[in-house]
């Protein structure tokens, strides 16, 4: 089977998972928004900032090492799985041992249960790091498709059953718990690699470069994906905060549900192929124009249709979100796009000069945070959307140059669909205000009308202005329909 072939089987399976997950995360949302307040997410969202943190460290970047590598030696993996093992006990109990001053720093005693219960995650997960990452690197994307549905289908539920029954904020801590424990089980009858009792850091020599550097990176990017969270909670508290987040977790679509889908195939097949730079940049070309071809108007649909989706799927309680939504879509549009980037670093090697870069880029976005705050949780996004755009162009040009890639002829092949999007997005607000100038109160008939005008609008503009586009795409459906 060739590199092409399994690559767009793994983008198949991948997008099953991402897709059946979406799905069921939207559903299981919806029910637990209904069933608890917008206090209990913000408390959640408190300690996960700190938890985001510990988890920087679970295996100082060894398990993508593992990914990258061409060949890893069965001592190299074996060292690596007791290392991780190790260092999740540590991190469970440095975690657990803080937990009172986390709940200090936020004046929120109720957190310190809760971070005592979520620390154990970092245990538990430490057991399936390596096996997931072999998993990945032998693109065995359907084990991790069975694997991701089959956890959230088992906690999910359980979950939504302890909300139900008055657990209030303790049902999402176990969820996530739950989570990571049958991720983990599942994991093992799927790799069916088993460690040897063995420790030498002399086999792992050779992954901690770029482990290290990785590791490096993302506690430089930690804060720039979490100060918004930290600072929202210790001065707005954790209401403001549970508006937000779930906010941002909605706008996390693209990222998670759209360019993770085709991320997760394509570093482990750039890295096979990462000495051909021709290949990788068409590689990444064409990936890039299929994640906007359906990130742009998917964020461009939620910034038209945000007041009804939310008060439809959350309810009214969460109204005050639906200006969070709007601005952060904006974000997340770009950011779909930007974000891919990573593949570059990862696959080439090169998570040292993404330190530095994330470095300069974390540095832009904290001080946005913390002028944004002034304004409340609205101003942190909006100053959170400027310097987003502000990023964009140089976060691509540093990549760029590893494959010899021009920023200007990258986003000339994403022109059309930039249009396409806008053209649609006029479109579909007219509607919207047409529809609520003559009388439909019913939000869920004007959600429907909406996403049908926009659907429809979207796709014969895209055939129009980008025909070859349009037809890889229906392509390419058609070959992960089929298998082939």
């Amino acid at each position: 089977m060739t590199l092409k072939t399994r690559t767009v089987r793994s983008v198949g399976w991948s997008a099953t998972l991402q897709i059946a997950r979406l799905l069921m995360q939207i559903l299981i949302s919806a029910i637990l928004a209904r069933l608890l307040t917008p206090s209990d997410f913000g408390l959640i969202a408190m300690v996960t900032v700190f938890s985001s943190f510990v988890a920087i460290f679970s295996d100082f970047g060894l398990t993508s090492a593992i990914i990258q590598k061409k060949e890893v030696s069965d001592e190299a993996l074996s060292s690596t799985f007791w290392i991780s093992v190790g260092l999740g006990a540590l991190l469970t109990i440095a975690l657990a041992a803080f937990a009172p001053l986390i709940a200090a720093f936020y004046s929120e005693p109720r957190l310190t249960p809760l971070i005592v219960l979520l620390s154990t995650t970092f245990f538990i997960a430490s057991f399936g790091n390596v096996q997931s990452a072999l998993l990945t690197k032998s693109m065995n994307f359907k084990a991790l498709a069975v694997i991701g549905i089959c956890a959230l289908g088992i906690s999910g539920p359980i979950s939504i059953f302890l909300a139900f029954s008055g657990y209030g904020v303790w049902s999402l801590a176990w969820n996530v718990v739950l989570f990571t424990f049958i991720t983990v089980v599942l994991t093992w009858i799927y790799s069916r690699w088993v460690p040897h009792f063995s420790l030498g850091l002399q086999h792992v020599k050779g992954l901690l470069g770029f482990g290290m550097n990785l590791t490096g990176f993302s506690f430089v990017n930690y804060f720039g994906r979490n100060l918004d969270n930290l600072l929202i909670g210790r001065f707005l508290g954790p209401t403001p905060l549970g508006f937000y987040n779930l906010a941002y977790n909605l706008l996390l679509f693209p990222l998670s549900n759209i360019s993770d889908v085709v991320g997760r195939v394509m570093f482990p097949a750039l890295s096979k192929i990462q000495h051909d730079k021709r290949i990788v940049r068409e590689a990444y070309i064409t990936s890039n124009r299929h994640i906007a071809a359906i990130s742009l108007p998917l964020m461009m649909w939620l910034v038209i249709t945000a007041p009804q989706l939310v008060r439809v799927v959350f309810g009214m309680k969460w109204v005050s979100a639906i200006v969070l939504v709007q601005i952060l879509a904006i974000t997340a549009a770009q950011q779909s796009i930007v974000a891919n980037a990573g593949w570059i670093y990862l696959s080439q090697g090169r998570t040292d000069v993404m330190l530095k870069v994330s470095t300069v880029a974390t540095i832009i976005t904290a001080i946005s945070f913390a002028v944004g705050l002034r304004w409340g949780v609205v101003g942190v996004a909006i100053a959170y959307t400027i310097a987003s755009y502000s990023l964009a162009y140089p976060l691509n040009a540093v990549p760029f140059r590893l494959i010899d890639l021009k920023v200007r002829h990258f986003f000339a092949y994403l022109l059309p669909i930039v249009l396409a999007t806008l053209i649609f997005g006029v479109v579909a607000f007219l509607v919207r205000i047409f529809l609520e100038e003559f009388g439909v109160t019913q939000d869920v008939t004007i959600l429907v009308i909406v996403t049908v005008a926009s659907l429809f609008s979207y796709s014969v503009l895209l055939f129009v202005l980008d025909r070859e586009l349009f037809t890889e795409t229906v392509r390419l459906l058609g070959q992960l329909r089929s298998g082939q």
